[in-house]
């Protein structure tokens, strides 16, 4: 996984992106009882995920590559477009 964020350009910030998602992934679990805070997960957590996106673009990764970042960037916008809806 090390190798892997070099190649995006970010071996500088892995520790900080792993603790970020990890404890975004715990904010998704404990959302589920405040749409206040699965809102902002979420969102944040899709932002993050389109980022993912535009750099495997930029790095000119293939669709397969790219595709578990998009789902999950759909995944997060799904959640918080229905955390809105609460």
């Amino acid at each position: 996984m090390i190798s892997e964020y070099e190649r995006w350009g970010y071996q500088k910030h892995r520790i900080q992106i792993a603790i970020l998602q990890l404890l975004s992934g715990l904010g998704l679990l404990i959302g589920s009882s405040s749409p206040i805070l699965l809102a902002l997960i979420s969102s944040s957590l899709f932002i993050m995920m389109m980022v993912a996106v535009f750099v495997r673009i930029r790095i000119k990764d293939t669709i397969i590559n790219t595709l578990p970042a998009v789902f999950y960037a759909i995944l997060n916008f799904i959640i918080f477009y229905n955390s809105l809806m609460i």
